[in-house]
């Protein structure tokens, strides 16, 4: 039953993180949520060069800007397509 409760609050933080506007900051549960996946997976993406950079709010509190993440994401899902229809061409 908590598992429900857990894809529930998950969903509805995509949710609000999708209804922001593109200069709005998202803490790392709206982060992950936004692209499905967890928190611990979140932060091993951040450490890679061509994951959006964090915004640091204080010492212990960062965030994402939601449009580098729309952007970032944008950029993973375009080479695939391209990809895969020129491999259909071959």
């Amino acid at each position: 039953m908590s598992s429900y409760k857990n894809l529930d609050s998950l969903s509805r933080a995509l949710e609000c993180a999708r209804a922001l506007s593109n200069q709005t900051l998202v803490r790392p549960r709206e982060a992950a949520a936004m692209l499905g996946i967890s928190r611990k997976h979140l932060y091993a993406l951040a450490n890679r060069p061509d994951f959006p950079e964090r915004v640091r709010i204080s010492d212990r509190v960062v965030a994402w800007r939601v449009s580098d993440l729309e952007q970032w994401i944008a950029s993973k899902s375009a080479p695939q397509s391209a990809q895969s229809k020129g491999g259909s061409n071959e």
